[in-house]
Order: C-alpha cells, then sequence, then structure tokens
C-alpha cells in the first residue's frame, strides 16, 4: 500500500523552480493569492472559467460549505478592488508557480488584517489601489481577513515581508 503523501496538489504545484530557494506557501497564502488571481482574472476577461477555478480549487482545500462563503468573500472584495483602483491590477497565469507583485501585496493585505498591522494594512492598500483605500474596501478586506480567520486559514505573520521577498523582480523595489 502506498503511503499517503502530506502535502495537497495545491502544495505541490506551488513549489518554486529556483533551486535553494524553493518554498511551499502556506495553504492560507495558497487560498489567498490563488483566489485573487482566479477572479481579478475572471474579471478582466470576462471568462467565467476562471471564477469555475476559482471555485473548484477553494473546494478542494475548504470543503464546499466554506468555499461558497469564501468564494462570495474574494469575488466582492476584489471586484471592489478592480473598480476602486487607480492603477491595473496584474495577476500571473493561472498556472504559474510564483505569485507576482500584486498578488503578494494582496496577501500582505490580507495578513495585515490578520495581524493587526495598520501601518502595513495601509501601505499594502496603497500599493494595490494607487490611492487612499474607502471605508467599503476597508471593510471589505476586514470581513475576507476575519472569514478565513474564523477557518483556521491564518496568514503567516512573515506574510508581510515574505511574500513581497517571493514576488517576481518587480516587488523588491518595495522591500
Amino acid at each position: 500500500m502506498k503511503a499517503k503523501s502530506n502535502s495537497s496538489p495545491a502544495l505541490d504545484r506551488r513549489r518554486s523552480s529556483r533551486g535553494a530557494r524553493s518554498v511551499i506557501h502556506a495553504r492560507a497564502e495558497i487560498i489567498v493569492g490563488s483566489s485573487f488571481r482566479h477572479w481579478l482574472a475572471g474579471y478582466q476577461t470576462g471568462d467565467v472559467r476562471h471564477w469555475q477555478r476559482a471555485f473548484t480549487f477553494a473546494v478542494d482545500m475548504l470543503g464546499t460549505e466554506r468555499a461558497q462563503i469564501v468564494c462570495t468573500d474574494f469575488s466582492r472584495w476584489v471586484r471592489l478592488l478592480g473598480e476602486r483602483s487607480r492603477r491595473d491590477l496584474e495577476v500571473l497565469a493561472p498556472n504559474a508557480p510564483r505569485y507576482g507583485r500584486d498578488e503578494c501585496v494582496a496577501m500582505a493585505l490580507i495578513a495585515s488584517y490578520q495581524h493587526q498591522a495598520c501601518p502595513a494594512l495601509q501601505a499594502c492598500a496603497m500599493t494595490l489601489l494607487g490611492c487612499e483605500p474607502s471605508a467599503e474596501l476597508v471593510d471589505r478586506s476586514s470581513k475576507v481577513a476575519e472569514r478565513l480567520t474564523g477557518f483556521d486559514e491564518i496568514l503567516p505573520a512573515h506574510a508581510l515581508h515574505e511574500v513581497v521577498r517571493q514576488a517576481e523582480p518587480s516587488v523588491h523595489l518595495l522591500a
């Protein structure tokens, strides 16, 4: 009988191909980064397959009931980010092995809410939006963070720094 692996397929897919600097992202990082990626790609392209991927991915990670709740929160949050941003938000291709700048900043934004790091929260929101965040966006971001916390999906505190370091080279300008 074959031994069952402790890592999920989603974790295995996120392995970096950069040798010694390989990182397997924590489960919560994968949920936030991939959800942001798929929901934003769907809004930008109008291709419903991105949203289907987001939901299927969430079901695989969280189960059907929690996935429905989390996908509702993410769809509203990402739509609002897209509507309020004064810059074009960018995501990498659906199967990219790393996260891009905006995906990392989105993770850091949620991590800052979960760890009550107000200066980081403000900096992440302004970086994503290119302007001051509205009260509605602050509320929606907080709800996403609280929902994930309630499901024990907490981004590690180092996500505030680490996700930026692990992103595409353009992120290094933020560090």
